[in-house]
């Protein structure tokens, strides 16, 4: 039977502590297994910058000077992903995302969303208290060299994890759909309390910077 390796990993960086202030895309896609296509930008936040957050990822107001909003964008990021199977590494850049469509007026990207955190939980739970799922311990650990808060290159890396957690465990992206669909139906049973947040309210303030 053919297995399903085909999805798209994301990774943003923000301008600020505001979830929404998106300075940065990108996206690996990965089909068959491989990544076939990426696609990075920077992005007019047409907000103010966060000391914090340019130490982190290097882009300042210069780095973005005269780079399309998010709203400019969107179009090609909509082609991209529509329908498509979309892992980030934890769910702060489906929140980014997100809250940066609802402050442009723009729909809900059409995907599925998986956390790369969450697989990779399941396929090595040993970590637990250990080395932990931060992106660039995992990495480090599955051989996967990138240069970490560059929005490209942390997308490739959790496309990476992803691809090492489905050759780990023998299941392939469907199987990951299923597994955290049933995951979900488990904890919304009538009487149980669902501990899931669906999504954070993206487009409030303060947000919070993304750990990973």
């Amino acid at each position: 039977m053919t297995r399903n390796l085909d999805f798209c990993a994301i990774d943003v960086e923000t301008a600020n502590y505001w979830v929404a202030s998106i300075c940065k895309i990108g996206v690996a896609r990965v089909t068959e297994g491989r990544v076939d296509k990426q696609y990075s930008t920077l992005v007019d936040p047409e907000e103010g910058f966060n000391s914090f957050n340019v130490r982190l990822h290097g882009i300042g107001p210069g780095s973005v000077s005269g780079a399309p909003s998010f709203d400019e964008v969107f179009g090609e990021l909509f082609d991209l992903l529509d329908g498509k199977v979309l892992v980030s590494h934890t769910f702060f850049d489906r929140n980014a995302m997100n809250g940066a469509a609802q402050r442009y007026g723009l729909p809900i990207l059409p995907v599925t969303w998986l956390d790369s955190v969450a697989i990779a939980r399941r396929a090595w739970p040993e970590r637990r208290g250990n080395r932990g799922y931060r992106l660039a311990a995992l990495a480090a650990d599955l051989g996967i060299s990138f240069r970490h808060h560059d929005a490209l290159e942390d997308a490739r890396a959790a496309a990476g994890v992803v691809l090492y957690a489905c050759l780990e465990t023998g299941m392939d992206i469907d199987d990951w759909v299923r597994e955290f669909d049933r995951s979900r139906a488990r904890r919304s049973r009538p009487g149980e309390k669902d501990v899931r947040k669906a999504s954070q309210s993206s487009t409030s303030r303060p947000g919070q910077v993304a750990a990973d």
